[in-house]
């Protein structure tokens, strides 16, 4: 007589197991979103310790030589002529002037390089920064900023800092808020101009650095931003009066504006 063997059915999961199951997946996920939240979070307070860094070098430039980084007039003088000759700049060594007038420019005189990335290599030289950068971005123009060789890296993918001047801005020009800017930091991507002004933060991040280091508001003190960015018709602030961030916009729509008080 043979033996048989009775076989269970198949059977699926408990509840217990599917819900063990459920929690383990929730706590994955959690940790996930939670990593990146605090890795946002160290980067933007990367960008506000950087902003206090080079504000500060800044204002030791100005204590020790009078000037400041990348206006100043007697730059040859202290560190040698740029080895590729001024204005054309982009040599290994030295550096070029600049013009003495207060305010850090793409152009300055026909006679001096960019101001913009000569900012940079006077405070390199004066030991004041921790990188060397070219005053001139490789093969292209010295008045465009090329993030990694003439102007800084930001902590967030493909920004950079870069510094000009803006002084007084008139009602509506240029999509920037008016009143007195002078010698600005932007951080931003990488434009075809001379600032890195292309948007990397949302209206919160942008909120809330200038929340820790100012007042909050995008329109008034330090920390200032577009009133909107043209590029993609999308705001980085509320038409309101006073202006406050679009906090229901959650893309990349900002590129904060850091004033010096130089």
């Amino acid at each position: 007589m043979g033996i048989y063997m009775q076989h269970k059915p198949p059977q699926g999961f408990t509840i217990l197991e599917m819900s063990i199951v459920l929690i383990i997946i929730g706590v994955i996920v959690g940790s996930i979103i939670l990593g990146q939240s605090m890795l946002v979070t160290s980067r933007l307070q990367t960008v506000i310790t950087d902003i206090d860094s080079i504000t500060t070098a800044v204002g030791n430039f100005k204590q020790a030589y009078n000037a400041l980084p990348g206006d100043f007039p007697n730059a040859i003088a202290i560190w040698g002529t740029d080895s590729v000759g001024c204005p054309t700049g982009g040599g290994t060594s030295g550096t070029c002037n600049g013009n003495g007038d207060g305010q850090i420019l793409s152009t300055n005189a026909a006679s001096q390089a960019s101001e913009n990335s000569l900012f940079w290599q006077h405070l390199y030289y004066a030991g004041m920064y921790g990188k060397s950068l070219s005053n001139q971005a490789g093969s292209g123009s010295a008045y465009d900023s090329i993030i990694g060789t003439n102007v800084p890296a930001g902590p967030f993918r493909g920004s950079g800092y870069s510094v000009t001047w803006w002084g007084t801005v008139a009602a509506g020009d240029a999509n920037r808020y008016s009143g007195f800017y002078g010698n600005i930091i932007q951080f931003g991507k990488q434009d075809s101009g001379n600032i890195t002004d292309i948007p990397v933060l949302t209206p919160e991040q942008t909120s809330e650095i200038d929340a820790k280091i100012d007042d909050g508001f995008p329109q008034t003190g330090k920390v200032r931003a577009y009133v909107y960015n043209s590029t993609n018709d999308v705001w980085c602030t509320t038409t309101a009066s006073p202006a406050k961030y679009f906090l229901s916009m959650t893309t990349t729509v900002c590129s904060p504006i850091f004033v010096m008080g130089f």
